[in-house]
């Protein structure tokens, strides 16, 4: 019985292992490209991308914006979705499709947080928000910008005049003016701004600073007429001159859609001083409709050198965008507002002509005006008699 209990034990071990008794090895995981099935063609999604990015290389950028977009609606959350996405606003920005472009760097921005390319479609993003006029959203952007570490000259330049166009769209000119200021210290830190033409986006910035002499320079009001007129009328021209400069040098960037706009700000601003001009009321003085006549025709006179002044900017600016074949709203405006000042200018020769008074009686009664201005500032002016006692 022993040798029997023996043989059944080393027969027992013997026995080979059941199937529930061997460990299941590792499965072997094997990454297998998404394929693309079409009536014509099975393809895979690399392949898709590939023939994309051939297509880019040889020019070709309308067939390849549809071929990244492609790749990207089939699998958004894939590998080469965000790469796609920022390929296909790359083709659709070179296109000129700014909304186009836009859409898909901002998709790319906010649902690929943590791609290699979300800080580029970024600074894109900001560049054509602040090119379509979408402030608000060019300042949100903008501050997605500069919450990157290590900005360089140009993104913090994009950046900051995003913010200061947002800003100075709600208004808000002092805290537009700082933004400005802190993108113009990068521009002279980095001698981006030398003799001759600009970079391109240097172009906002400089039509953010103009924005602002214009928004203070529309505060200044002469109806009612304020206590001293010529002070506030000289301050309100001096801000169009420095208006002036800014606008000027964003035209030394020599993009066409930004100097349009410069172009159509400036000579509004001194079509507006005009009609506010022209509007004031006679003073008490002029008690007779003989005198009120005499003082309209004198500041008709006087202040037609506004409407001459913003005629030639909006020839300037309309030549040039039709030369540069831009199409914005902003030459269309540029061309209704030239017809307008052109139909003023005549308007005024014809209430002039109609009016019994020739040039030197105008003249005359400009310098008795202008003696009596004098006379009032320097009554105003506090004495220094009595300082050196």
């Amino acid at each position: 019985m022993r040798l029997l209990g023996i043989v059944l034990v080393a027969v027992a071990c013997a026995a080979p292992r059941t199937a529930e008794s061997v460990p299941p090895a590792a499965p072997h995981v094997v990454d297998v490209p998404r394929v693309v099935v079409t009536p014509d063609r099975a393809t895979s999604l690399d392949e898709l991308f590939a023939e994309a990015t051939e297509k880019a290389k040889k020019g070709d950028l309308a067939g390849a914006a549809v071929g990244f977009d492609r790749v990207e609606a089939i699998e958004p959350r894939g590998p080469l979705a965000g790469e796609a996405l920022y390929q296909a606003g790359y083709a659709h920005d070179l296109l000129g499709h700014h909304r186009e472009a836009l859409a898909r760097f901002r998709r790319l921005v906010d649902q690929h947080p943590g791609h290699a390319r979300t800080r580029h479609a970024t600074l894109r993003a900001v560049r054509l928000l602040n090119y379509l006029e979408d402030f608000a959203w060019a300042g949100r952007y903008a501050d997605r910008l500069l919450a990157e570490s290590n900005l360089r000259p140009f993104e913090a330049v994009v950046a900051y005049s995003g913010k200061a166009l947002a800003a100075v769209n709600e208004g808000d000119d002092l805290r537009a003016s700082a933004y400005v200021e802190r993108g113009r210290d990068v521009v002279e830190r980095e001698q981006l701004d030398l003799a001759g033409r600009l970079p391109v986006d240097l172009a906002p910035l400089y039509f953010a600073l103009g924005e602002v002499h214009r928004v203070r320079a529309e505060r200044l009001h002469f109806t009612p007429l304020p206590p001293d007129f010529s002070v506030a009328l000289e301050r309100r021209c001096q801000l169009i001159l420095d208006a002036q400069r800014a606008y000027s040098d964003t035209w030394r960037a020599y993009d066409a859609h930004w100097s349009t706009l410069a172009g159509y700000r400036l000579a509004s601003m001194y079509e507006t001083l005009h009609k506010e001009l022209v509007a004031i009321p006679p003073p008490p003085p002029a008690d007779t409709n003989a005198r009120r006549e005499l003082f309209e025709a004198a500041m008709r006179f006087r202040y037609a050198v506004l409407l001459e002044k913003a005629r030639s900017m909006l020839e300037h600016t309309v030549t040039m965008a039709v030369r540069e074949g831009e199409r914005s709203a902003w030459v269309e405006r540029a061309q209704q507002s030239l017809l307008d000042i052109r139909a003023a200018e005549s308007a005024e020769q014809a209430a002039l002509d109609r009016l019994p008074y020739s040039r030197a009686d105008l003249e005359e009664v400009l310098r008795a005006l202008k003696e009596k201005s004098a006379k009032a500032s320097a009554a105003k002016a506090p004495s220094s008699r009595g300082i050196n006692k």
